[in-house]
C-alpha cells in the first residue's frame, strides 16, 4: 500500500479541459483530484555501529489527507510505514537486535491510521470517524472501529468502540469502548469527563475515568488539572499553572504530577511493559520552567525537575529519585544572519551516580538552500534504543536487554538539510554517543528524503 499510493497521488488527464479537473463522480458532488490529496512522503536509511556490530535498515513513511468530498461530507486520512532490514536477522545477543528481527520477512509494513471522517451524518454539529484511529483521553488507544462526536449547545459529547489494534503484538479479540462529555460552565472554564473500558483477554479488564479542568485565571494566567481513577482506585493527579506574558516575551510554567497507586499487570494499553519494567510505584514530579526574551537577539531559559519515589525501598533502574536543573542562553542572528546558537548548562543529582554538572551547545545556520547544524549535549540517563526504535517496539520480554539504561551519555551530532524544492528536501545526520555503559561508543547515520504534496 505504501509503495503504490504515491503513484495515485498525482492522477491527471492528458487533456485537461472543462475547468482543468479530473472528476471522479460529478463536479457537482465536489469530488475531484485537483489538489485533492495533501500530505508527506519520506524515505530514510539508518545505519548503526557499536561494539564491532552494525545494522542497516530503510524506512518509507506516508501520511495523507483528502479534501472534503461528496458535498463536503467526507474526508479520508491515512498514515503508514514500510521497513526493510538489509542485513538479515540480528542474533539474540547482538547490539542492535530489535522487534524487526523477530519477523519472518525482512520487509514489513505498519498501518498507523486509516479512517474516514463523515461530517454531520445524523445531526448538525456532529462527526463520525470510521476505521483505524487513535483516541487520546485518559489513555492513548489505537483501535479499529467508530467514534461519534456531537455538540449540543455548550455541551460536547463523544462515544467510541471497536477492536484494539497494536503495531507490535497480536490484540486477539480485545475490545475498547468509552465516551465523554465536555462543557463550559463559565466563559473562562472548561471541564471534561472521560471514560474508557478495555477488555483484554490475556490480562485483565480495566475501567478508567478521568476528570479535567481548564481555567483562565487572568488574561495571561491559566490553570490545568487532571485526576484519574483506574478500577475505582486513584491513579494519578496533574496540576499545571502557566503564565504567558506576550508583551514582555516572558513565560513561566509550574507543574506537579503525582502517581498515586502502584501499577502492575493490567491490560496491555495501560501497562504494556510490565514484564520488563516490573511494578511501577508511586512518585512525585515537580517541574518549573521559564523563558525571558532579551530583545530580538537574545533569550534565556531555565528550569528544574525534582522526582521523588514515595517508598525508597521501591526504587529501581526505571523508577528512582533525581534532581535536575538547567540554564540555557539563546543567541539569534548576532554575527551571522539566519543563525542560532544555544548554550546549555545543567546539573544532575541522582542516587548511585556522582553529581554531575555538564554543558551543551547547539549551532544552526541557514545558507541559501542549506540548513546546517551541529552540537553536543549530555544525558545522565539514556536508553540504548535510538533512531527508529522506541519503547513500543519491545513488548516481547525477549528484548529486555534492549532497554538497558546508558549512564553518563555525551552525544555529538551534525546535521545537513538541503532544500530541493519548496516542498522537498534531503537531509544527513550523524550522531556519536560516548557513555559509561557497554558498548561505550555508538554511531548512527540517517540519510533522508522528504516530500510534501
Amino acid at each position: 500500500m505504501i509503495v503504490s499510493l504515491p503513484s495515485l497521488l498525482y492522477a491527471q488527464t492528458t487533456n485537461q479541459s472543462d475547468s482543468d479537473l479530473v472528476t471522479g463522480l460529478t463536479e457537482k458532488s465536489g469530488f475531484t483530484y485537483n489538489n485533492f490529496i495533501s500530505g508527506n512522503f519520506s524515505t530514510q536509511y539508518e545505519g548503526r555501529w557499536a561494539g564491532g556490530d552494525d545494522d542497516h535498515d530503510m524506512y518509507q513513511r506516508l501520511r495523507f489527507k483528502t479534501m472534503d468530498f461528496f458535498n463536503n461530507k467526507i474526508s479520508i486520512s491515512g498514515s503508514g510505514r514500510l521497513s526493510e532490514d538489509f542485513d538479515g536477522h540480528e542474533s539474540k545477543d547482538g547490539a542492535f537486535r530489535d522487534i524487526l528481527d523477530s519477523y519472518d520477512h525482512s520487509i514489513n509494513g505498519r498501518l498507523y491510521y486509516f479512517y474516514a471522517d463523515i461530517n454531520e451524518p445524523l445531526l448538525e454539529k456532529s462527526q463520525l470517524r470510521l476505521g483505524r484511529q487513535y483516541h487520546y483521553s485518559v489513555e492513548n488507544i489505537l483501535f479499529d472501529g467508530a467514534k461519534y462526536e456531537q455538540q449540543i449547545g455548550p455541551v460536547e459529547t463523544y462515544a467510541f468502540g471497536g477492536l484494539r489494534a497494536s503495531q507490535y503484538s497480536s490484540p486477539d479479540d480485545d475490545m475498547v469502548a468509552g465516551g465523554g462529555v465536555a462543557l463550559r460552565p463559565f466563559i473562562d472554564t472548561h471541564t471534561a469527563l472521560d471514560y474508557l473500558r478495555i477488555i483484554d483477554d490475556d490480562h485483565s479488564d480495566d475501567d478508567e475515568i478521568g476528570l479535567s479542568v481548564w481555567q483562565r485565571i487572568y488574561d495571561d494566567l491559566h490553570f490545568y488539572g487532571r485526576y484519574t481513577l483506574l478500577n475505582n482506585l486513584p491513579k494519578d493527579l496533574l496540576a499545571k499553572l502557566s503564565w504567558d506574558k506576550i508583551d514582555w516575551d516572558t513565560s513561566l510554567q509550574l507543574s506537579y504530577y503525582r502517581f498515586l497507586h502502584s501499577l502492575s499487570e493490567q491490560s496491555n494499553d495501560i501497562s504494556p511493559f510490565y514484564e520488563i519494567l516490573g511494578t511501577f510505584e508511586s512518585f512525585d514530579l515537580i517541574s518549573l520552567t521559564g523563558y525571558k526574551g532579551l530583545g530580538e537577539k537574545f533569550g534565556i531559559s531555565s528550569g528544574l525537575d525534582y522526582r521523588n519515589v514515595l517508598d525508597k525501598d521501591e526504587e529501581n533502574s526505571f523508577n528512582h529519585d533525581y534532581y535536575r536543573s538547567f540554564l540555557a542562553f539563546n543567541v539569534n542572528n548576532l554575527f551571522l544572519n539566519d543563525s542560532k546558537i544555544t548554550f546549555t548548562v545543567e546539573y544532575w543529582d541522582a542516587k548511585g551516580v556522582d553529581h554531575s554538572a555538564d554543558a551543551g551547545i547547539d549551532f544552526d545556520k541557514k545558507i541559501n538552500k542549506f540548513d546546517l547544524g551541529c552540537g553536543t549535549n549530555y544525558s545522565l540517563y539514556k536508553y540504548n534504543f535510538d533512531g527508529s526504535n522506541t519503547l513500543q517496539t519491545i513488548l516481547d520480554n525477549e528484548y529486555s536487554r534492549d532497554i538497558e539504561q546508558k549512564i553518563n551519555v555525551r552525544t555529538y551530532y551534525m546535521r545537513i538539510k538541503y532544500l530541493l524544492t519548496e516542498k522537498s528536501d534531503v537531509s544527513f545526520r550523524w550522531t556519536t554517543e560516548n557513555s559509561d555503559t557497554d558498548p561505550e561508543m555508538y554511531h548512527q547515520l540517517l540519510l533522508s528524503y522528504s516530500m510534501s504534496f
